[in-house]
Parts: C-alpha cells; sequence; structure tokens
C-alpha cells in the first residue's frame, strides 16, 4: 500500500520564519520532514505527477520541533521557541515553522591554558571559530578545540588533547569558556613500515611518501602521504597511521620517536573499459580502452585506447531513395 493509500498527506511547501542567526539549509538539515521537489511542489505542472513527493509523517513532525529547539541551544540560543502553522488538506499539507530566537547566550571569556611556550597565544585565540561576544555556539566550541589540536599535532605533539570546560548562565545570558591543551611529548618518526605490498616495490612508496623517518611528527603529513599513495591509482585502500594510538608511559627522552603504519592494499593490474554512444556527425561510435597498472615497476601506468566512429554511416547516391531514413539517423544533410 502507497503512503497516498494510507493517508499520509504530501508535503508542498516547507518554510521558516523568523530565523535570522540560522539560515534555512541549515534548519532544514536537521528535520526529518522535507520538501517535495520543485515539479512536486509547482501548480501548472504537479498534475502531471511529475518530481519526486515527500509525505508527512506526523510523529515525526512532532519530533522536529524538539529537534529545531536542540539546534538553537546548542547553537547558543536557550530561549528560543519554535511554533508550527500546518495546513491540511485531504492529499497534501503545507507547513511553516515559526521562529522567536531571543537573545543568545554570549562569551564572556575565553581562556586557552597549556600552550604556553608553544604558541603566541593572544594569536592562536584570535584564529580560532569561537571568539568573545560571540554566541555561544556548543559546535564552534568542538571546532575550536579541533583546531588547537590539530596545531599541536602539526608540530611535533602526536598525542595532544584539548578539554573542553565552561559555565553557563541562561539566566544571565553568559558563558565563560576555558580549552585546556594536554600537549603531551613532542617526539619525531620513527620507523615507518609499510604493509599490504604484492607487486608494487616498497621503494617506489618511500619515494611518494611525505612521512620521513627521523623528521618531527607533522599529523598533515601523514594525510598528504594517504592522498598521494591513492592518487598513483594503484591501490584500493591506503590507511596512514601511528603504530601506538595512546602515549607511552612514563617519562620519555628528549628525542623520542613514534612509529608510523603505512596500511595499502593493491587493485587490480589491469582494467578494461568500453563505451558505445550517438552523435548525429559520427553516428555510431565504440570506444575502448586498457590500462595496465605499476607498468614494469616504478608504480608507472600504461593506457592504450581506441575509438572507431561513423558505424552505418555513409553518402547516399540519391537522398530521396528509399533507404534515405536510415541514412538520415546517421548523416543530416
Amino acid at each position: 500500500m502507497s503512503a497516498q493509500e494510507q493517508g499520509e498527506r504530501v508535503v508542498r511547501k516547507l518554510s521558516f520564519v523568523g530565523n535570522k542567526a540560522l539560515d534555512d539549509e541549515t534548519l532544514a538539515s536537521v528535520i526529518a520532514t522535507t520538501n517535495s521537489s520543485f515539479w512536486a511542489t509547482f501548480d501548472l505542472v504537479r498534475w502531471l505527477g511529475m518530481g519526486e513527493k515527500r509525505y508527512l509523517n506526523e510523529i515525526e513532525f512532532r519530533r522536529d520541533v524538539v529537534r529545531l529547539v536542540l539546534q538553537y541551544r546548542q547553537s547558543g540560543y536557550m530561549n528560543a521557541v519554535v511554533d508550527t502553522v500546518v495546513r491540511r488538506t485531504a492529499r497534501d499539507a503545507y507547513i511553516e515553522f515559526r521562529i522567536h530566537e531571543g537573545e543568545p547566550v554570549r562569551v564572556t571569556r575565553l581562556d586557552v591554558k597549556g600552550v604556553e611556550g608553544i604558541f603566541d597565544v593572544e594569536k592562536l585565540k584570535r584564529d580560532l571559530p569561537l571568539h568573545m561576544g560571540d554566541a555561544f555556539n556548543r559546535f564552534l566550541l568542538q571546532a575550536s578545540a579541533d583546531t588547537i589540536v590539530a596545531r599541536l599535532r602539526n608540530s611535533g605533539y602526536p598525542y595532544a588533547e584539548v578539554l573542553r570546560n565552561f559555565d553557563s548562565e541562561a539566566g544571565a545570558l553568559r558563558a565563560e569558556v576555558e580549552l585546556d591543551a594536554y600537549p603531551g611529548p613532542q617526539m619525531r618518526i620513527g620507523e615507518v613500515l609499510i604493509r599490504g605490498l604484492r607487486d608494487v616495490d616498497t621503494g617506489t612508496i618511500r619515494r611518494v611518501m611525505s612521512v620521513r623517518p627521523g623528521g618531527r611528527f607533522n599529523q598533515d603529513m601523514l594525510y598528504r602521504t594517504q592522498r598521494d599513495l591513492y592518487g598513483m591509482g594503484v591501490f584500493n585502500s591506503v590507511n596512514v597511521l601511528l603504530i601506538d594510538s595512546t602515549p607511552p608511559q612514563g617519562p620519555l627522552p628528549r628525542d623520542s620517536t613514534v612509529s608510523v603504519l603505512v596500511q595499502l592494499q593493491e587493485g587490480p593490474r589491469h582494467q578494461t573499459r568500453i563505451g558505445f554512444g550517438y552523435a548525429s556527425v559520427e553516428c555510431f561510435r565504440l570506444q575502448t580502452g586498457w590500462t595496465a597498472h605499476d607498468f614494469f615497476g616504478g608504480a608507472r601506468s600504461l593506457d592504450l585506447s581506441a575509438r572507431l566512429t561513423k558505424l552505418g554511416g555513409g553518402f547516399p547516391e540519391q537522398r530521396s531513395s528509399a533507404t534515405s531514413g536510415f541514412q538520415t539517423i546517421c548523416n543530416p544533410f
């Protein structure tokens, strides 16, 4: 039984009114109720049955109000109120979310601790997504902690972590935030292990990698190595990660090292492709190709392709002949 047969109404219109801090796209991504496609909402053509129809689920619709309120609270608007206006017909529903955002809780204090002597703290605070005076947005708070972690891990601290502490007063519309960083030991790259190779030689992989033994640990170098190895077109899977996911215990020497694992899965050595198409000038055409990966080693690729066109084409002696119908398909003249 279809949704329409079960009595569910098609959502013909969905809109938000009163929202300023959060745009329509953000709010629409939070809720389960979605608007039907353009053709399904356009009055002049929807009687043709065109467009994808989305149906109103009354239970999820009630939950959507809670979802929107939670999204606003996570964004710093603790007093936001969401109301709905719904016009229902026998088959359709027209929905409007009416939002009163209210005043946000604002950040009145933002401290970053634990990075003194590593970064310029004031400059670092200016680069964070969350600033003094902003609405106390929990998503931006998490992004700020992630920013500090990334800076530390790109500066040689592979096990850096940041704790988020805050004191929020909804009644006073104020929040005090503290980000406590625990850099852990600064380390260099030690052993780089390569696993999973079958045909590609290890020397080729080491030439491509950005991660080098003896260099200062840098998380972005691991990401770059993973991207470059994927870019070779030889591997189905590439993972570049620390062998030890937790920091070693006890005091460490000044030049302590961390080991990196490059885990690879090679793809097929050969690939074949074929395509068939039609064009008014070239008529029917056939294209095929064959690729050999790791051709003679060194992750080289050999690519051979061929193309055959004007299949079935010709130049008739008399354009008005009985056979001109087929020739007109391949030759418009």
